[in-house]
């Protein structure tokens, strides 16, 4: 007879077996934060299966699927600008793929972080392309990207691409560009390409978060992102208005916090956001 814990390592496995399938292996191991590579997976999975993994490790999920929303309401429509950032690299002897998330800001170019891009000794990107209306498999409209950036910085984590090609509507442009601090605890909304899915929103505990000491360059937050959440834009849920660009995560210690790019500082630094904010629709 199965005994009950042998039962729970089983179904454990096969709900972490799905887990990596979906996510590739992280997808963005390599240049997303630090807490997902393939040592804390194997981890992960070598305590889930002793049944020693703390509940307070497990990523709780709280997105949702813009597929979910009515066509005609304001989030949808917020959204189409947001999409999923694929970057295909290689060396001589292997090949990679990478998602982040990306946001396009004008009729021919996108921002994400600097880190998306970024490429190891000896290793060259291939093609990048956005993922525009990827809210459902049955979806998907594929822009390339020119890898060489318009503007960038690592400190910050920032870049700013050209698209090839001109985007055929304005629906896929966000609507205001409006850029301001972040109010401490306000609610967020983040859509996100999370572990390279289709299009989701957080903004079920996503806060602005309290934390203090960490200077001009960094914001915390609360909203639950993956690796594939990299470069997304951390909105108001308010005024709809650019408060941060969300770059990494921790999970620990309790509560789950991430960290982003304060809006104004990236607009402090960045000729072509200071353009487009004043020609933004208001």
């Amino acid at each position: 007879m199965i005994s009950a814990r042998f039962a729970l390592s089983i179904a454990g496995a096969l709900t972490l077996g799905a887990w990596l399938a979906r996510t590739e292996m992280g997808a963005h191991v390599r240049s997303a934060p630090p807490h997902e590579t393939l040592h804390t997976v194997f981890s992960s999975v070598a305590t889930f299966l002793e049944g020693r993994m703390p509940i307070s490790s497990v990523h709780q999920d709280y997105s949702e699927r813009l597929a979910e929303f009515r066509p005609d309401e304001p989030l949808r429509r917020l959204a189409a600008s947001i999409g999923m950032l694929v970057i295909e690299t290689s060396t001589p002897t292997q090949r990679w793929t990478y998602r982040c998330t990306a946001a396009v800001i004008a009729q021919q170019q996108i921002v994400t972080n600097h880190h998306c891009t970024e490429t190891a000794a000896g290793e060259k990107i291939d093609r990048i392309t956005l993922w525009l209306d990827y809210i459902d498999e049955n979806n998907v409209t594929l822009i390339d990207v020119d890898p060489a950036a318009v503007e960038q910085d690592k400190a910050l984590d920032y870049a700013i691409l050209n698209l090839k090609q001109v985007v055929n509507s304005h629906a896929y442009v966000l609507p205001k560009l409006t850029f301001r601090a972040a109010l401490p605890g306000e609610r967020l909304l983040l859509v996100h390409h999370s572990r390279g899915d289709v299009k989701a929103v957080t903004r079920y505990r996503c806060r602005v978060a309290t934390e203090s000491n960490l200077g001009p360059d960094k914001l915390a937050h609360s909203c639950s992102a993956t690796s594939g959440s990299s470069g997304s834009l951390l909105l108001a849920e308010r005024d709809h208005a650019v408060v941060g660009l969300h770059r990494s995560s921790v999970k620990e210690p309790k509560p789950y916090v991430g960290y982003a790019t304060p809006a104004m500082t990236l607009l402090a630094k960045s000729p072509v956001l200071q353009r487009l904010s004043r020609q933004s629709v208001r």
